[in-house]
């Protein structure tokens, strides 16, 4: 692991603290501001909005003032919002901060995965993104329970800080030689199909995963289990244990076949999911959720570095992230739409059908179809 590498992982944990930290708190932030469910909501959902819409421009930008200044400006730009936050009494100006935290989310990490994905030598791409990706995982087991001690500005604060510490550590990396030129544009880039597809089975994903990250707690006490919390607990270590042990073992030869498996074990998880009345076979289902997005989320990420071609690192990875933002803003609504008409069988019944395309998708692309797109 060289320098760029550690410091790299260094400003992405310090980004998600600064993250999750308030994810106990906005909500009722925004809930004492609006006084309104509804309106918190829109609040809520408005930076996953904003990164999806404002993709195409801010990759462009990116590629134009490098990578090392946008994850600079992106965790500036996170800092002032949250410090804003707390004195902020008005939905409308409110509004237009959760915007600039969309921007800011999309300059950090559209181009903290650009610079990863180059970075990184071919031959040890999958574990060290394995590795990697373990800095998004690793503060949910702290940040969330810090936020819930905290009142007042006191998380606001701490949030802030910790974006800056991150600004800190941006500093340090260096990205002389990077850049590459962007000749085909965001869109063109986004439909080709070595980006699209894969796209289309992580977001695939993303979709269920609101059955269980937004849903779940209505579902379990309804069914009466008690410490459904410890779901997303096991998730959490099954899928960093896998990540560090298998990492190891990804390589081009086989990476397309851990996506596939990754993406049936994912499909059982959610079947579990839908048939847990008891809290063993709810952790059952965690384990196997954690453990099928070990083994297809980095790969499939590496998957579509190894295809971009010619094509620029940053409207690729704008483009893959974009799926992942449009998921996780249409998934709750789309979700909470089915729970409502058809209850939690219903609920779980489509997250698995949902993951099971993506699983089929992943066998005729990786397996059928088989070859990268010459286009």
């Amino acid at each position: 692991m060289n320098k760029n590498f550690i410091f790299a992982i260094l400003a992405t944990t310090f980004s998600i603290s600064g993250i999750d930290i308030l994810i106990p708190i906005l909500p009722v932030n925004f809930l004492k501001v609006t006084n309104s469910p509804a309106l918190m909501g829109v609040l809520m959902g408005t930076t996953s909005m904003a990164a999806v819409l404002l993709r195409p421009i801010s990759s462009s930008f990116i590629g134009k003032i490098g990578l090392k200044k946008s994850m600079i400006f992106g965790d500036l730009i996170l800092s002032i919002v949250v410090f804003s936050y707390f004195f902020t009494e008005s939905f409308r100006t409110l509004l237009v901060l959760r915007i600039f935290f969309g921007v800011g989310i999309i300059l950090f990490f559209v181009s903290v995965w650009s610079f990863m994905g180059v970075v990184i030598p071919s031959e040890k791409r999958g574990f060290a993104l394995s590795v990697y990706t373990v800095a998004f995982l690793f503060p949910c087991f702290y940040a969330p329970f810090i936020g819930t001690k905290l009142s007042g500005f006191a998380p606001f604060l701490i949030s802030g800080i910790l974006f800056l510490l991150a600004v800190l550590f941006c500093f340090f990396i260096d990205d002389a030689g990077l850049h590459s030129k962007d000749e085909h544009g965001f869109f063109a880039t986004l439909f080709r199909r070595d980006l699209f597809v894969p796209g289309i089975i992580i977001f695939s994903v993303v979709l269920a995963d609101a059955s269980v990250t937004v849903f779940l707690p209505l579902v379990a006490l309804k069914r009466f289990i008690g410490d459904y919390g410890l779901f997303f607990t096991v998730f959490s270590v099954s899928t960093i244990f896998f990540r560090l042990y298998l990492g190891r073992y990804y390589t081009a030869h086989n990476r397309s076949r851990f996506v596939v498996w990754g993406m049936l074990i994912m499909f059982l998880s959610f079947i579990t999911v839908g048939f847990a009345k008891s809290l063993p076979l709810l952790l059952v289902s965690g384990f196997l959720y954690g453990t099928g997005f070990a083994l297809t989320d980095p790969n499939l990420f590496v998957l579509i570095i190894e295809r971009r071609k010619d094509f620029s690192i940053t409207q690729v990875m704008a483009g893959y992230g974009g799926f992942f933002d449009f998921g996780y803003a249409t998934g709750p609504l789309i979700m909470g739409l089915i729970y409502k008409n058809f209850g939690e069988f219903g609920l779980y019944f489509s997250a698995s059908i949902f993951v099971f395309i993506g699983f089929l998708i992943s066998i005729i692309y990786f397996e059928i179809v088989g070859k990268p797109n010459n286009r």
